[in-house]
């Protein structure tokens, strides 16, 4: 049997796209391409596809924002699908026109992937009815959930364990950690907020933000107000995360909600404790107690506590690391990532 075409459709090669993009990637490179041939489309320009292309793996660009106002987008979109005979189409984002021409002009099969339930700006929104779909994908139990279809297949993101064991630095003092877009929805000012809650018990503690964002300049603005200046570093985006990762103590992710938290699952993969929200997919993935430490949303009092109780007991927070890593090996391995989703791709044709 010839192998068959999955055209993986994402909405951006810039690296605010990074947590699906890596979803993608970890497929393309370990799929056996006499199986499935991964083709992959980015609506909107960005690094992430000639890094995609230097790995061999075939992906383009079409800039285009998904919408029929943006005809020569849509007629590029249009040329992509006619130009090869996809088998399967697998949405990452776009609604119910994307759909449409997948399925008009490839004939193809779709399969949706959800990798969130809320918006950057107006939190948890109810779910849109989306154009039928031929196999739906949900990155948690909670965005499958949401999404209100009892056949939705719940795939966690997996991770490489091994990529992210790497020497740890010697550094002074203790370094908190966060990674992500700098957008309302990660909470970021509630961590800064409990930064200073720290400061004056704790003077040796910074704090390293890894991420861009529409918020930067408040974000940075907000850490001079708050007298931080001195303890927190903007890292921008990084193309090393584990490299940075290796620097940090703790890893924290404030968000308001979370479809699943990848920076979660990379810290944890560190080898480090994470205290984070208890929102959405971040319930599934750290148990709190063990692997890290869960607390309200908005709240910088019980963050600022519960960092505080791991940078005063090393024990507990060594145990903890020990206890993430050895979970995001046995329950989120990239290899059960993509056997799962394989059998969603095969089922389609059964």
């Amino acid at each position: 049997m010839n192998s068959r075409r999955v055209l993986h459709v994402l909405g951006t090669a810039d690296p605010a796209g990074l947590g699906v993009y890596r979803i993608v990637e970890s497929l393309a490179l370990r799929v056996d391409p006499a199986r499935y041939e991964i083709h992959v489309c980015f609506l909107r320009p960005g690094e992430l596809a000639e890094r995609l292309r230097s790995q061999g793996i075939q992906s383009t660009c079409i800039d285009w924002c998904g919408r029929v106002v943006d005809p020569p987008g849509l007629m590029r979109y249009a040329a992509l699908l006619r130009s090869t005979k996809f088998d399967i189409i697998h949405q990452h984002t776009g609604g119910r026109l994307i759909t449409g021409m997948g399925r008009q002009l490839a004939g193809a099969r779709i399969v949706r992937s959800l990798h969130g339930r809320a918006s950057e700006t107006t939190g948890v929104v109810t779910p849109n009815k989306l154009a039928r779909y031929d196999a739906l994908i949900a990155n948690s139990q909670i965005v499958a959930e949401h999404a209100r279809d009892a056949n939705a297949v719940v795939i966690y993101p997996g991770i490489d364990v091994s990529q992210w064991i790497v020497p740890r630095p010697a550094h002074e003092g203790v370094v908190i950690g966060v990674a992500c877009r700098l957008e309302l929805i990660k909470g970021v000012e509630y961590l800064l907020k409990a930064l200073a809650l720290l400061a004056s018990k704790f003077p040796e503690v910074r704090l390293e933000i890894a991420g861009d964002g529409s918020l930067r300049a408040t974000l940075e603005q907000r850490s001079q107000e708050l007298g931080l200046a001195d303890k927190v570093r903007f890292l921008g985006w990084r193309n090393d995360l584990p490299e940075v990762m290796a620097g940090w103590d703790i890893v924290a992710m404030p968000s308001l909600d979370e479809g699943f938290g990848m920076a979660a699952l990379d810290g944890m993969a560190a080898g480090l404790p994470v205290v984070a929200t208890a929102v959405g997919g971040l319930r599934e993935l750290i148990e709190d107690g063990i692997t890290g430490r869960l607390v309200h949303p908005g709240k910088p009092d019980e963050l600022a506590q519960r960092l505080r109780e791991l940078i005063e007991d090393r024990g507990v927070h060594e145990a903890m690391g020990r206890a993430g890593r050895r979970r995001a090996l046995d329950h989120f391995s990239i290899d059960q990532m993509v056997e799962r989703t394989l059998t969603v791709y095969d089922e389609l044709f059964v």
